[in-house]
């Protein structure tokens, strides 16, 4: 078998990995990334008629962004799970709306796509020719999945998409399925570090939010919309029932798929009561209202790139009894790196020093690299290769070192490029 990395070697983003045997080829994923003036990247190209099926891992753009290409002039099988393509296609129609210019598909490849689908329920088999494909609960967000691909040569190849080995309020972590792969792809966002517990990031969260409310203030917390915002929702309501809490932006419609797909969730019952308890922002004047009194406004986007978050910013970021508390990952080129480095918001040549309270925490929905290594060592009697994926270089060859340290000179770990080949 050989597999073809189109993206997300040795970067993260554009994720695209082909399985190619004599018999056909599986994709996996088939995302964007974004460059630093924000435009769309695409992984390599592969022929549509080469594919005879496009596996998703999960609904993010830098796993699902580039994957309508395929149907301008295909229409490959896709397996995903329902709530992925749902998410997906909300996702899609705000990237095109932003980003139309540069790409060449529009919304009905998207539904061609969705049209072609196969939807697996965790633990659920596709045939595809002669391959199986298996999928499992990946942790990372709603729907999201390890996929397991049994080829015809006998290969048995477990690839992990984005996975979380740490539980949280909203969703239960990785699953770690009796299986015998062959070879695991794995990702190594963070293979260079490890993330500090959760519980105490938690704590962290529900300090600064009572302190803040507690003197009189706002407290901005800019979220992605898929997952991040669903799992603050639920730290605060679960345990600071009291607090007024609003949500803003794309947010509110992933949410109403949480709730409609809440079998995938932890605890559907209580995430039920979490969306009966906050309130959805719903017009502008609304947004102006809720700032005049104590509250919290979680809203996307989580970069602060653009969206209700970056208004709420300039709305609250001059007064000190308000706090702006970020969550998601900071992009080098996003507005959120730039006040966390500066303290100053910069625009249109305009500086605005940021008075508010200003607190970045860590509440990653990715393994850390420990986590990392204890996922790929549960499956050691039978992994003959691993290939590294979805990383920065620098991350992706610590994750390789540690690797190599506990698996031994039998078990071939790599981590190549896009545009790198592995013949297994």
């Amino acid at each position: 078998m050989e597999v073809r990395i189109l993206g997300g070697g040795r970067e993260v983003g554009r994720t695209a990995i082909l399985l190619k045997e004599r018999e056909g080829s599986i994709l996996l994923d088939y995302g964007v990334s974004f460059d630093e003036r924000d435009v769309p990247q695409l992984p390599l190209h592969v022929r549509p008629v080469d594919v005879n099926a496009l596996v998703i891992s999960h609904a993010h753009l830098d796993h699902v962004g580039a994957a309508p290409y395929l149907f301008i002039t295909g229409n490959p099988k896709t397996i995903t799970t329902k709530p992925t393509l749902d998410v997906a296609r909300l996702l899609t129609i705000d990237f095109l709306r932003l980003n139309a210019h540069y790409i060449d598909y529009e919304l009905r490849e998207f539904d061609r796509m969705y049209s072609s689908a196969e939807f697996l329920n965790y633990g659920e088999k596709a045939e595809v020719g002669a391959f199986e494909i298996q999928s499992f609960n990946a942790g990372h967000i709603m729907g999201s999945s390890l996929t397991y691909v049994e080829t015809p040569s006998g290969e048995h190849v477990l690839y992990t998409g984005d996975f979380n080995a740490v539980q949280t309020w909203t969703l239960s972590s990785v699953d770690t399925p009796p299986l015998k792969p062959t070879t695991i792809i794995v990702e190594s966002t963070y293979g260079a570090r490890n993330h500090p517990p959760r519980h105490l990031v938690e704590k962290r969260l529900l300090e600064v939010v009572e302190d803040t409310v507690d003197r009189g203030g706002v407290v901005l917390i800019p979220a992605f919309s898929v997952g991040r915002t669903q799992e603050v929702m639920t730290i605060l309501y679960a345990q600071a029932p009291y607090l007024d809490i609003y949500v803003d932006g794309l947010s509110r419609d992933v949410t109403e798929l949480y709730v409609k797909y809440r079998k995938f969730l932890r605890d559907p019952g209580l995430f039920l009561k979490v969306v009966e308890n906050v309130n959805f922002i719903t017009d502008f004047a609304m947004r102006k209202k809720i700032l005049k009194k104590p509250c919290v406004v979680i809203a996307s986007a989580g970069m602060l790139k653009g969206g209700p978050s970056l208004y709420y910013l300039k709305q609250i970021q001059g007064n000190s009894r308000n706090a702006i508390v970020l969550v998601s990952y900071q992009a080098v080129n996003s507005n959120g790196h730039k006040i966390l480095e500066s303290g100053v918001l910069r625009e249109q040549g305009i500086e605005e020093p940021i008075k508010a309270r200003l607190t970045w925490l860590d509440l990653s929905s990715h393994s850390g690299s420990d986590d990392i290594v204890k996922f790929v060592l549960h499956y050691k009697s039978s992994v003959r290769n691993v290939i590294i994926v979805h990383g920065n270089p620098e991350d992706a060859d610590e994750l390789s070192r540690k690797l190599k340290e506990q698996l031994g000179e039998d078990v071939n770990v790599l981590a190549p490029p896009s545009g790198g080949t592995v013949q297994l």
